[in-house]
């Protein structure tokens, strides 16, 4: 039974941190262009994430990232917070229960924009 907890906790912490990540991504985001530094590769990984472009295009500053940063700023807050949600529940099915979670909780079907084609 204590296995469980440290494990949520462990997930929690894990939230809460990327939480964390995404403010001050945010933060650095609302800045004017000409305000921030410029970041030489290594530091890639706090460069805000644009997502997609409008027309269905996709942003080149996300195709330039490093891996960890693209999965960072794209695919992890939303993970966490479903993988969070799913361990209070404690499906029969975590696969499925997973993908229901990240179809019905994508932040890019609430803002209207075109998934992969």
């Amino acid at each position: 039974a204590a296995q469980p907890a440290a494990t949520q906790a462990q997930l929690e912490q894990m939230i809460a941190n990327n939480r964390q990540q995404q403010q001050a991504l945010q933060q650095q985001h609302q800045r004017p262009a000409a305000v921030q530094p410029s970041m030489p590769p290594s530091s890639a990984a706090s460069q805000p994430a644009a997502g997609v472009v409008g027309g269905g295009g996709v942003d080149p500053n996300l195709q330039r990232l490093p891996i960890r940063a693209y999965l960072d700023q794209t695919v992890v807050p939303i993970l966490l917070d479903g993988m969070s949600e799913m361990v209070k529940e404690r499906p029969a099915n975590p696969i499925q229960w997973l993908a229901n979670y990240l179809m019905t909780h994508d932040p890019q079907k609430k803002a209207g924009v075109a998934g992969p084609r």
